[in-house]
């Protein structure tokens, strides 16, 4: 679907995108401040409960599903086949998947088997991972395109080195303990993507898959042994992850049928959160409400706050036209990807450097503001980077 612009992109989706890139980048350097609110940070294992921290990552899903219909149907339009659509597809949930693991498994690298410091090795991978990811063609000057050339090379090659030389104290390599954040989105987007491709004119057949996975994830919930095996088959993703991306391609697709009739807009949106606030708090009881055991409680209320959001940002962006008042966030909404990498090569330069911040700027209320202040650093620096041709790609 097209707006006015002629470009496949919403801005309110782009904003909220954006403003959870921000929380997302507040709330992980948090973690080492000392005397802050509870609440700021993740709720514990065990507390029946959720904190601003743990509502960031399922509303990024929320936001990556409601993506879904704007990339594919912006594919078709340039005459794309489903199959075509499919193997990008495949592209990105690989590229996703790959990049989580590699740093899932920093933590595991092992200096005395390597002889390399871990830090330097997460940086390489980053570097690696940014050139090898960065959009290619687009430089005005031969010289810049054939130097673009050589950054690409310079990535896989940096990707190739940290792949071979990684081991664990062990001796071991590489090994998905887990699928890291990007690996997780990267399995939700493939469910919900595939989905759509082949049944975008089929609500009702939506809506039954979306119905499965919501009985999945609960049926998962109950059963130890298909918890046993999360690790290598992500079958967690394919429950509660996928749901959140997938309900968010259907309040898109939903959008994209009926986005001039205001009224009609916010009622399905609006019912749709009513009932998934008052699902979240009537199954409470039976599993409480957990972003570290991703119970179907903490799913719905998630999926709640998420439509919540969107009625919320959706009128004054896309019905009154006023989007300046989220210009600060907005480099966060269109490169994201970037924006999630920064920290990180931030945290492990710094580390690998030996520096470390004074004791008064990571306690209470001035630690916060310096993550504020943190945070507004990365997106300012990641709309720098972008104007200057660092752009990634999946």
């Amino acid at each position: 679907m097209e707006n006015k612009t002629g470009t496949h992109r919403i801005k309110s989706i782009d904003i909220l995108r954006a403003i959870t890139v921000a929380l997302m980048v507040f709330v992980n350097d948090l973690p080492g401040i000392r005397d802050i609110p509870q609440w700021l940070g993740h709720a514990s294992a065990g507390h029946d409960g959720m904190f601003l921290a743990d509502i960031v990552f399922p509303l990024f899903l929320f936001w990556v599903g409601m993506s879904i219909p704007l990339a594919v149907d912006g594919r078709q339009k340039k005459g794309d086949s489903d199959l075509t659509i499919v193997r990008h597809i495949l592209k990105r949930t690989f590229s996703l998947v790959f990049i989580g693991v590699l740093m899932v498994n920093t933590s595991r690298m092992s200096v005395e088997v390597t002889g390399i410091d871990r830090n330097l090795w997460a940086l390489c991978m980053y570097a690696g991972v940014i050139l090898s990811w960065r959009v290619y063609g687009r430089e005005k000057t031969k010289a810049g395109k054939k130097l673009g050339v050589i950054f690409h090379y310079v990535g896989i090659g940096l990707l190739v080195f940290v792949l071979f030389v990684f081991r664990d104290k062990d001796g071991a390599w590489l090994l998905p303990q887990w699928w890291g954040i990007l690996g997780i989105i990267g399995w939700a987007y493939l469910v919900a993507a595939i989905a759509y491709v082949f049944l975008e004119k089929h609500l009702v057949k939506l809506l039954i898959v979306f119905a499965g996975l919501l009985l999945y994830h609960i049926t998962y919930t109950q059963s130890a042994y298909l918890q046993e095996y999360t690790g290598w088959l992500a079958l967690e993703s394919y429950g509660a992850h996928a749901s959140l991306s997938f309900a968010g391609m259907l309040a898109s697709l939903v959008m994209k049928k009926i986005r001039l009739q205001t009224f009609r807009l916010y009622s399905v949106w609006g019912i749709a959160g009513l009932i998934f606030l008052i699902a979240g708090f009537v199954l409470r009881p039976l599993w409480g409400i957990s972003k570290l055991a991703a119970t179907p409680s903490f799913v719905y209320l998630s999926l709640a706050v998420g439509l919540g959001l969107l009625m919320l940002v959706w009128y004054p962006t896309e019905i009154k036209k006023k989007h300046g008042w989220a210009n600060v966030f907005y480099p966060a909404g269109t490169q994201t990807f970037l924006a999630y990498l920064l920290p990180s090569v931030y945290y492990h330069a710094i580390f690998y450097a030996g520096i470390s911040l004074p004791g008064w700027m990571t306690y209470s209320w001035v630690g916060i503001l310096k993550s504020i202040v943190f945070t507004f650093l990365i997106i300012q620096l990641t709309g720098i980077l972008a104007r200057f041709g660092v752009k990634l790609k999946l």
